[in-house]
């Protein structure tokens, strides 16, 4: 079997090796795509998920509370019983705002003492975070307008301070953001393109059916036409990996070791999706096409242009196959927030399984096209 798969991968290598120019290309890729980047498009953002730790348990503390909910911006779903319960789920990226209400919050208004309440905020999805702030700002003069006209007595207009604080990425730096999601999205452009057109090129050379009537099993040709792509995706994600931390200064946080493992584990997942499609194409034009449009599809629904929460649920559900909506959670949450495996498991099990199903489906596919 490994001699087979071997022979297979030499085959492949000599192939790409023919293609001096486009592999050069390749290999250049991910570092230009991420030199050249643009920012983020700016979007609406409601519905931030909001984590609130209620000191005071007053009626003045839970209006605060239902304004918020009531202007649609936040979701306050989620009620802790301590900050470090609260610090939790801004790491494990549940909550994307945390709001701490001091144990004197109801008193202090009423006499005229002034108050503070500090947020917490994921700064490594930068454009949330800057949004949340504005949108907080706002919340906190509307809220004490309210106690005003509501009658409370004594309360003066500023009473109401938030202080923010930004954890993950305290300059908000949208490069930060951005560029994660955007190495993740050229890595996957190579993973599914290379191999999409591979068994597609045997089929049309007519030696495809020639390879099964040696021993070789589908999935051996499968592993072996995606080892040669596995690689060269591997190389891309380490050269984005290097110009986005060495030269434009996104911090890294957490462990590189993890980082590279689960890169290396992403990459073998993507390729799931190119050789699915070579599986159920005829041509190699065919491929091409496929892969862009599920590429672009693939943009879309990992979260790289509009947060994944603000999408319809079904859709939600849909971009829970897609590869690159789990890894971009991860290589952020490493790189910006020094997340550990504890942090991310349940990521990195949904890659697992999305990966078995791909491969699973392309085997079958492609025996099916055989028979």
């Amino acid at each position: 079997m490994f001699n087979r798969i071997w022979n297979m991968v030499w085959k492949e290598a000599l192939q790409f090796g023919r293609y001096k120019l486009l592999l050069v290309f390749i290999l250049v890729f991910p570092a230009l795509n991420m030199l050249g980047v643009a920012e983020a498009v700016a979007v609406e953002i409601a519905h931030i998920p909001t984590a609130v730790y209620d000191q005071d348990r007053s009626s003045s503390s839970r209006r605060l509370a239902s304004m918020l909910r009531a202007s649609h911006l936040f979701d306050p779903d989620y009620y802790v019983s301590s900050q470090a319960e609260m610090e939790q789920l801004l790491k494990q990226g549940t909550v994307k705002v945390g709001l701490i209400i001091p144990p004197d919050f109801g008193a202090d208004l009423v006499g005229e003492r002034g108050t503070t309440v500090q947020v917490l905020q994921d700064g490594s999805e930068t454009l949330t975070a800057m949004l949340a702030k504005a949108y907080l700002e706002g919340a906190s003069f509307v809220y004490a307008q309210r106690m005003v006209g509501g009658g409370s007595a004594g309360v003066k207009l500023a009473t109401v301070d938030p202080r923010s604080r930004v954890w993950f990425n305290e300059d908000l730096r949208k490069e930060n953001f951005q560029l994660p999601a955007e190495m993740t999205a050229a890595v996957a452009m190579l993973a599914v393109f290379l191999p999409a057109v591979a068994i597609v090129r045997e089929r049309e050379s007519g030696t495809l059916e020639q390879l099964f009537v040696t021993p070789m099993r589908s999935i051996e040709l499968i592993l072996s036409k995606g080892l040669v792509a596995a690689v060269i995706a591997f190389v891309g994600f380490i050269e984005a990996l290097a110009v986005i931390a060495i030269h434009l200064r996104v911090p890294l946080r957490g462990s590189l070791a993890l980082l590279m493992v689960l890169g290396a584990f992403y990459v073998l997942v993507e390729l799931g999706w190119g050789l699915v499609i070579s599986a159920v194409v005829r041509t190699q034009g065919q491929a091409f096409l496929a892969a862009y449009f599920w590429l672009i599809l693939e943009s879309i629904l990992s979260g790289q242009i509009l947060p994944v929460e603000n999408m319809p649920r079904a859709v939600q559900w849909a971009a829970q196959l897609v590869p690159n909506t789990h890894f971009t959670v991860i290589v952020r949450g490493i790189m910006l927030k020094g997340s550990s495996l504890a942090d991310l498991w349940p990521r990195v099990a949904a890659l697992g399984v999305v990966g078995v199903v791909l491969y699973v489906l392309a085997a079958t596919r492609l025996r099916k096209r055989l028979d």
